[in-house]
């Protein structure tokens, strides 16, 4: 009987059966194969970070040790906004909380792109610090949904923590030129950053995240009926529409009635990690107009050259389902 009493409290304390959102899923992962997740997102900028924040925190594989509220400086200066955006995507991760009911220790960001000067610290950085430096066995994923302030001042700071981490990166252009792509774009000295370390590095590029379509009429039968959270989820994206057509003339994005999930696919590679589908390539440098140079070959990273969107949206629309759903 006390073995059986501290199997429970094992399982228990691995997945932290209590903060899990919603109804528990019908499943139980091998405790042995639990990663430790910390999240940087740029939630406010536009709409779909909040459905790869909402995947994970779904995820019973995932102990999320915290999420990071990123800026979005430079393409919210595009639109005319020059305020602060680290503090819009804090409150957007606290709204995303508070509707799922979850339990998740969130951080604040940093407030600009870094300073080659001066690259700080900021409370997210030193969060991805502390938690590498934690004696846990569990594997550490930094997912970065957005520019790669926080992690890049993390691995600046403590260069020893880039063999106790490993990166998924949601940005960049394809190879082998590069260019102009968002999450590059608000942080490109964070990226060069980034690529110049030692952490293990996953890249997911522009035209990999680009296939994980999805249409409004999709969303509205698999998101917008579950509860509380599929509604705020799908009235978020729609009233980012509705803000896009009044404000973006001229620009083709968003489609009428297409949304692209673009995020997700870094909770996906989580669960399966595509082991046919990702190159290993010489990390490249960022140049000034954010092509690739040639960087040192001894550095490797591996870069996507396809993601399984069925697999990827599927798993979030069932575990939302499961969690909240009537």
């Amino acid at each position: 009987m006390i073995r059986v009493l501290i199997v429970m409290f094992t399982l228990l304390a691995a997945f932290g059966a209590s903060a899990m959102p919603g109804r528990p899923l019908p499943f139980t992962p091998d405790p042995a194969k639990q990663l430790r997740v910390i999240i940087s997102s740029d939630a406010k900028n536009e709409a779909d970070d909040d459905f790869a924040v909402a995947h994970a925190l779904l995820t019973p594989t995932f102990a999320i040790r915290g999420l990071i509220a990123a800026h979005y400086t430079r393409t919210a200066a595009m639109l005319g906004n020059h305020q602060p955006t680290e503090p819009e995507s804090y409150g957007e991760l606290q709204r995303l909380l508070k509707v799922m009911g979850a339990d998740a220790p969130l951080f604040h960001g940093a407030q600009r792109p870094l300073d080659a000067r001066t690259p700080g610290l900021s409370e997210g950085a030193r969060a991805i610090i502390t938690e590498a430096e934690r004696d846990d066995a569990r594997p550490l994923f930094v997912l970065v949904l957005g520019p790669a302030t926080d992690v890049a001042q993390a691995l600046i700071a403590r260069p020893a923590i880039a063999g106790k981490l490993t990166v998924v990166w949601i940005g960049g252009n394809p190879y082998p030129a590069g260019g102009w792509e968002y999450n590059l774009y608000n942080d490109p000295r964070a990226a060069d950053a980034l690529m110049r370390s030692q952490a293990a590095l996953w890249q997911v590029p522009h035209n990999v995240y680009m296939s994980m379509r999805v249409s409004l009429a999709e969303l509205a039968a698999k998101v917008r009926p579950q509860g509380a959270p599929g509604r705020y989820l799908w009235q978020q994206l729609i009233g980012f529409n509705q803000w896009a057509s009044e404000h973006i003339k001229g620009v083709p994005w968003p489609k009428s009635e297409v949304w692209v999930l673009g995020d997700n696919p870094a909770v996906g590679l989580l669960l399966d990690d595509h082991e046919y589908r990702y190159q290993t390539r010489p990390a490249p440098v960022i140049n000034a107009d954010l092509s690739y140079g040639a960087g040192n070959p001894a550095r490797t990273l591996r870069v996507y050259e396809q993601i399984d969107p069925h697999f990827v949206l599927e798993d979030f629309f069932a575990k939302l389902a499961l969690a909240y759903g009537g």
